[in-house]
């Protein structure tokens, strides 16, 4: 019996939805899940022309019907594949319908659902559970901002009582988990995917992540394990004293999924944030136009052992580069390495294999030379 879950992330401007969702695709695509993403309707609708606000804006009230008309049709569309996938699914959505209650009052949210023969109760328990993300301004003003999303508008004191909107829209579900800011903003994710493990009943890994280099592996034994396997291509694209910023191309079954993450420096030393997002793929390939580097190339098999993750990475490019990482979860806290796999050396804090150490190896330059070369 296949297991099929539907999930509302939601939340404040500027809370980390978008990390979070790639973090998610991520982590849930290396095991063995099936992951659909239903993009932010409201945004789509703005990047697309129609918004309620600015020059010849639409009214509001028709906005919503608009979101709600597009969003319901979305959601309808991925449970029909979802239902017909022979294996675990998970849908994440980018907001859900409940959302649009915080735009309007509630008679005419209620007048919308009724033009659909909707109510209330019916749409919530379409959503198994709703994550919902505190917004940065509030617990975490210095990282608040409106300059990666087009469709932001709000200050901060506005994006507060957004928030509190948002949330108030969900209320009355089964199950709603609110991720403020009293941690760091890794934590917050990592409390994210934390919270999904426990959803669906899995071992979730906790945050201590150990490498080690591979002598030999006995792939036949491998071969009996249940395998995700995934091609991965990663580049960088920008590197500065404060960020790095590297975009990543994963093939599973021949099909390709792009991301662009950013490494910043905080004014706390030695901690950085790093935030991701979906790319398509001609946006992958733009962002590479200006580039003559050659990429980190690994074929990645993820698999369990004893209640244990693992990722064992197999490189063409650097060549001859076999590393082994594992992550500790709740139900097993020490290393336990496979019989079927030989290490060498732990490597966790060797910075020689880390992804900018590789990356440098890969194109030629010393261990101090420039990250990015630009193309002349």
């Amino acid at each position: 019996m296949y297991r099929h879950k539907k999930i509302a992330i939601t939340g404040g401007p500027c809370a980390g939805k978008t990390t979070a969702m790639q973090r998610i695709v991520d982590e849930f695509t290396e095991k063995g899940y099936k992951v659909f993403v239903v993009a932010e309707t409201a945004t789509e609708l703005i990047n697309g022309g129609i918004k309620p606000f600015g020059n010849n804006p639409c009214d509001m009230i028709d906005f919503q019907r608009y979101v709600l008309e597009l969003q319901l049709a979305k959601e309808k569309l991925y449970e029909k594949v979802a239902n017909g996938c022979e294996q675990d699914t998970i849908i994440l959505c980018d907001r859900g319908i409940m959302d649009n209650r915080a735009y309007i009052n509630d008679e005419k949210f209620k007048m919308l659902l009724q033009e659909k023969k909707l109510n209330e109760m019916d749409i919530l328990s379409s959503y198994d559970i709703v994550l919902h993300l505190v917004t940065a301004a509030d617990g975490a003003r210095e990282y608040y901002t409106t300059t990666n999303n087009k469709a932001r508008t709000e200050t901060a004191e506005e994006a507060i009582e957004k928030d509190r909107q948002t949330l108030d829209s969900w209320v009355g579900h089964k199950k709603i988990c609110i991720l403020g800011n009293e941690v760091s903003f890794d934590d917050k994710i990592h409390n994210v995917i934390k919270t999904i493990y426990e959803e669906l009943g899995d071992p979730y890994p906790i945050q201590k992540q150990s490498k080690f280099l591979v002598d030999k592996i006995d792939f036949d034994k491998l071969k009996d394990k249940h395998l995700v396997k995934l091609e991965l291509e990663q580049f960088f694209i920008e590197a500065s004293d404060s960020q790095d910023v590297m975009v990543r191309k994963t093939t599973k079954d021949g099909n390709s999924s792009y991301s662009r993450t950013v490494k910043r420096d905080t004014s706390v030393p030695h901690e950085r944030i790093t935030t991701s997002k979906i790319i398509s793929g001609r946006e992958y390939e733009e962002l590479l136009m200006n580039s003559d580097d050659k990429p980190i190339r690994k074929c990645r098999y993820c698999f369990t052992h004893n209640r244990q993750y693992f990722r064992l990475d197999v490189f063409d490019e650097p060549a001859n580069l076999v590393v082994l990482e594992t992550e500790l979860t709740n139900e097993c806290k020490d290393v336990k390495i496979p019989d079927f796999v030989t290490v060498s050396k732990d490597i966790t804090d060797d910075i020689e294999y880390r992804n900018a150490s590789l990356y440098r190896k890969v194109n030629g330059r010393r261990k101090n030379a420039p990250l990015v070369k630009k193309k002349v």
